[in-house]
């Protein structure tokens, strides 16, 4: 009989259903309440050991692809606190901890063949976060939403775009068209706010997908569409009469006065502060964390009050050196080459789809997020770590998946 209440009791707590509550509480916490999202990060890390001890989920069962992202993390972790010379914060470390437990999160719940109820409570809080977002700013007189910052709302608005689109495409039943609206209420948070930086990702986010990712008719359409949006942005007069905010503007402006953008000089103030460096942490870095300590000493007058440099490529090589900036590039840069590839020779059209929008939703992530927010820090580690986690279960499932595809045409 104990025996029995132990199986029960095992089955409950193994049931997939802890997990999706866990990482769906980290989604909507970080983009509808803006608050509270480490509570359930740290609630996924106890469900993830909880499925290690009890359940099925095995670490030798664990592809190479996990095992060399937590080989990557872990070196960056150690590598920063052994470091004799240097000044690592601990919360940023905890940061990177929990965007591993995400990831491996993931891969545990495709395990147990959830992802209908993963799509679907991934659609429905998604819908609830632009809603939320949009209703706090419009009605509430919140100019920011729940956030203290516009990119960090805007960062929801341009992120959320490639996602509702999936959703749209997918979804065969009736409820499609909800996403219709909430993509018109997402567009219309993105002109209210006049990020550029988002404007930009999705730009380019955008020329990319339909440059390397699309195929025939589609892919010139969307080209012509694109640079005719660009063109009238360019040439308005008007800006009131094309775009509510301003982003023809913003738009004009970046083309113009590009050397009097700020970012240009955090960059030039960020190398200065790289070719201080001795060479030891040139090789291995000064810690993670530490860029926020240096890099204020370094600042230009006209632009004091800023803590980190707005590019994951000066901060990773100052805090993490050449060879974390290896590791972390390097990586990246594979996951994505091996996705842009299983597109090419995908037969299942929703896969592709998806693979297609997670492809851009990294880029809008590495160029928005890469030009707004330091890259340890929740803003950047939490969307990077449901976009990874997605990536790695495709990539890791496509062999399997077309093979039976195939069997079943045979």
């Amino acid at each position: 009989m104990r025996w029995i209440k132990f199986e029960k009791v095992k089955v409950v707590l193994t049931s997939e259903y802890w997990l999706l509550f866990s990482l769906s509480g980290v989604f909507l916490c970080f983009f509808a309440r803006g608050v509270g999202a480490n509570f359930f990060l740290n609630l996924t890390g106890i469900f993830l050991i909880i499925e290690l001890l009890l359940g099925n989920y095995r670490i030798k069962q664990i592809p190479r692809w996990y095992l060399a992202v937590a080989a990557i993390c872990a070196y960056l972790v150690i590598a920063s606190l052994l470091n004799p010379y240097a000044y690592s914060k601990l919360r940023y470390i905890k940061g990177l901890v929990r965007m591993v437990i995400v990831v491996f999160a993931m891969h545990c719940l495709s395990q147990k063949d959830a992802e209908d109820r993963i799509t679907f409570l991934f659609g429905g809080v998604l819908v609830v976060s632009v809603c939320w977002q949009f209703a706090v700013r419009n009605l509430l007189n919140m100019p920011y939403g729940t956030y203290n910052n516009p990119h960090k709302l805007a960062s929801l608005a341009a992120l959320a775009l490639p996602l509702i689109v999936y959703f749209f495409l997918v979804t065969r039943k009736w409820y499609k068209y909800i996403f219709l609206p909430i993509g018109i209420l997402d567009v219309y948070l993105l002109l209210q706010l006049g990020s550029l930086p988002s404007y930009l990702a999705i730009l380019f986010a955008t020329l990319f997908l339909f440059f390397f990712l699309t195929k025939g008719w589609n892919k010139w359409l969307g080209i012509i569409l694109v640079l005719a949006i660009l063109t009238t942005l360019y040439v308005a007069d008007d800006p009131i009469s094309t775009d509510y905010t301003g982003a023809a503007i913003s738009f004009k402006e970046l083309v113009l006065d590009l050397s009097k953008e700020e970012r240009i000089q955090f960059w030039k103030d960020a190398w200065k502060m790289q070719k201080d460096n001795a060479l030891f942490a040139w090789v291995a870095g000064n810690g993670i964390g530490s860029g926020r300590v240096a890099f204020p000493k370094y600042l230009s007058p006209q632009v004091r009050g800023y803590v980190f440099p707005h590019s994951y490529f000066l901060e990773i090589l100052y805090e993490n050196g050449i060879i974390g900036f290896g590791l972390i590039f390097g990586g990246l840069g594979f996951l994505i080459s091996a996705a842009i590839i299983k597109t090419k020779n995908m037969v299942d059209k929703r896969i592709s789809i998806l693979l297609k929008c997670m492809i851009t939703l990294f880029l809008i992530w590495f160029i928005h997020c890469g030009l707004t927010f330091p890259f340890y820090s929740n803003y950047s580690l939490i969307p990077l770590a449901f976009i990874l986690g997605t990536l790695l279960v495709m990539v890791g499932r496509m062999p399997r998946d077309e093979v039976l595809q195939h069997n079943n045409r045979g």
